[in-house]
């Protein structure tokens, strides 16, 4: 009888709905899918906030008991003590014929772990260690707003960041494999780590012809969003609630979209709240747009598709992301994306073909981008579904999620 492979996935945590949590989500229900038995770890986890459908279906768990949840700071608690003891419970993972580290500390832990047990593993990355190597708008902004426990971890590894950066790096080159999320991130990750890196961009579900709804459908009636009703059209952001994501870019164009059209439009802001989303508020408020934008809150998997299904612009404000998946599950629906034509959006947009890429950071720009395909419902049609088939063909979980399972094959027939 042929014996199942055992995988263990470790992340750095599920504690929100962000992209990177989705995709070692969707890696582990894809595998299981094919056949492999998945365990998927963390040090941290909120089954409220990080897509709780898809947690309690894959089943994620964490290093240690849940005792630890009641005491302050407990997920910057869990993070340090995870990292810090890998070596002393490798021992539970001994019949896992393969290890995943995803971002840090998940890569360091399945360093530890694998080397001790003499398994290979594999490291996949959306960004580097941002702790080392923070973007401009991370330096800014911060993580307070985030997760007040990351900014903590934040300022306190200052004062240990030649040790991290030794350490970082250390369980990054010795992995048998890199994964990568894009062609840009593939670059910054090679020069910083000075490895060779494999290309594996993560994916979107795309839908069938017969599901995507008619662009009169799009431009007309109500849709049930949350608690919320929302006259269409409407234009759709779905990020989280974070300063780095910028949302006020969307926020002041969308007022310069109706200076001209009063009545063109509605946005639509999904997402739990955070602290930062009383700011946004305090924004449309002062731009007297009350009536016209709407925070429905965090949606279930299913009427989240709706939201996508339903928009007819998505928009991706983010200054510097390193891939974001937004543009491309949008596409799945057959919407098409306005971004800015730098980092991520460079890979997953074709600026006049799948969406627009605007001038950095040029808002009057942005403003322009999205009235195109307010405007011209064909353009808009054309593109949706050149959206679709770019990530049908080119970004669908199936090419993902194959491209791990030909390595870990691999790696276990050696």
């Amino acid at each position: 009888m042929k014996k199942t492979k055992k995988i263990a996935i470790f992340h750095c945590g599920f504690v929100y709905s962000g992209g990177g949590e989705r995709v070692v989500l969707e890696e582990a229900r894809r595998l299981k899918e094919k056949g492999f038995d998945v365990l998927v770890y963390a040090p941290t986890l909120d089954r409220k906030k990080c897509y709780p459908e898809i947690v309690n279906d894959v089943g994620v768990k964490t290093f240690f008991p849940s005792y630890i949840d009641k005491i302050p700071y407990r997920n910057a608690i869990r993070m340090v003590l995870s990292s810090l003891l890998a070596p002393i419970f490798a021992f539970r993972f001994r019949d896992i014929d393969i290890f995943i580290g995803a971002n840090q500390p998940g890569a360091w832990i399945a360093f530890c772990v694998a080397k001790l047990l003499k398994k290979p593993y594999l490291v996949y990355l959306n960004q580097p260690n941002r702790v080392v190597y923070p973007r401009p708008i991370d330096v800014a902004y911060g993580w307070y707003s985030t997760e007040k426990d990351y900014h903590m971890l934040y300022v306190m590894f200052q004062y240990l960041k030649p040790v991290i950066t030794f350490l970082d790096k250390l369980s990054v080159v010795h992995s048998n494999k890199v994964f990568v999320g894009g062609a840009y991130m593939c670059d910054i990750i090679q020069n910083i780590y000075s490895i060779e890196t494999h290309d594996n961009p993560a994916g979107a579900q795309f839908q069938p012809t017969e599901k995507i709804p008619s662009s009169n459908n799009t431009f007309t009636g109500v849709v049930t969003l949350g608690k919320s009703k929302i006259k269409k059209p409407y234009l759709l952001i779905t990020n989280r609630h974070d300063p780095q994501k910028r949302f006020d870019y969307v926020i002041n164009a969308f007022d310069q979209v109706l200076k001209k059209y009063p009545n063109v439009a509605n946005l639509v802001v999904t997402g739990s709240p955070t602290k930062h989303t009383k700011e946004l508020i305090k924004l449309v408020k002062k731009l007297e747009l009350d009536k016209k934008v709407h925070f429905v809150g965090a949606l279930t998997e299913a009427e989240l598709a709706k939201a996508y299904a339903n928009a007819v612009v998505y928009c991706y404000p983010s200054p510097e992301e390193d891939f974001g998946l937004g543009p491309l599950e949008a596409g799945g629906w057959g919407v098409p994306t306005v971004a800015w034509n730098h980092a991520g959006p460079t890979v997953t947009v074709v600026d006049g073909v799948t969406g627009f890429l605007a001038k950095p950071y040029e808002v009057k720009d942005y403003c322009e981008k999205i009235t195109k395909i307010l405007c011209d419902r064909k353009l808009r049609e054309k593109m949706g579904e050149a959206s679709r088939e770019r990530t049908k063909n080119e970004f669908s979980w199936e090419r993902h999620v194959g491209g791990i399972e030909e390595v870990i094959n691999e790696l276990l027939e050696k």
